[in-house]
């Protein structure tokens, strides 16, 4: 019991990492709309896979609500070069995929800082997680972002402008 517990102090840490949440308003209504459930697991199946070839680690998908999101992290589980960069290409190839999907409507929020990563709960029932401000960014950041449109913070933008073209946003209040 005290090397499991030392491995899981080992893993928890406080990490700069990238968030990418996805809202994806088309299925905001599968509680009373089963059919959407074909489109709910295609979606997964298409995130989950730009998600990975990303460098990144699939959070979640949740769907209650207040809707559907979907949930990826970058840097929380390995030291990548630049998360912020995996996170907005990400975030981009996320878009198009969902475009092929005929999603109507759908929004994308990317953030990034330090956060909390590791394990929390009672060891038989144990959840890796990600905690902290920029997670509540990425979500916040989501929630403005317009139809079919991407939104990422200044530190993502000041972390992949070398690389990526922005387009600047009208200044906003999250």
């Amino acid at each position: 019991d005290h090397a499991e517990n030392a491995m899981s102090i080992l893993l928890n840490e406080l990490r700069p990492v990238a968030i990418v949440f996805v809202g994806l308003h088309d299925l905001n209504d599968i509680a009373r709309d089963t059919t959407l459930l074909q489109l709910m697991n295609s979606a997964f199946v298409s995130l989950s896979q730009i998600t990975y070839s990303c460098n990144g680690a699939v959070r979640d998908m949740l769907c209650d609500d207040k809707g559907c999101v979907f949930i990826a992290v970058f840097g929380a589980h390995s030291h990548e070069v630049n998360p912020c960069f995996d996170a907005t290409v990400c975030a981009m190839r996320m878009k198009d995929a969902l475009d092929e999907l005929n999603f109507e409507r759908f929004s994308l929020g990317v953030s990034f800082g330090e956060c909390f990563c590791g394990e929390v709960g009672p060891s038989i029932r144990a959840d890796y997680v990600v905690m902290g401000t920029e997670v509540n960014m990425a979500a916040r950041l989501m929630g403005k972002a317009p139809n079919r449109g991407i939104l990422a913070s200044k530190r993502v933008y000041t972390n992949s402008k070398k690389f990526i073209l922005f387009r600047q946003s009208e200044h906003l209040k999250v």
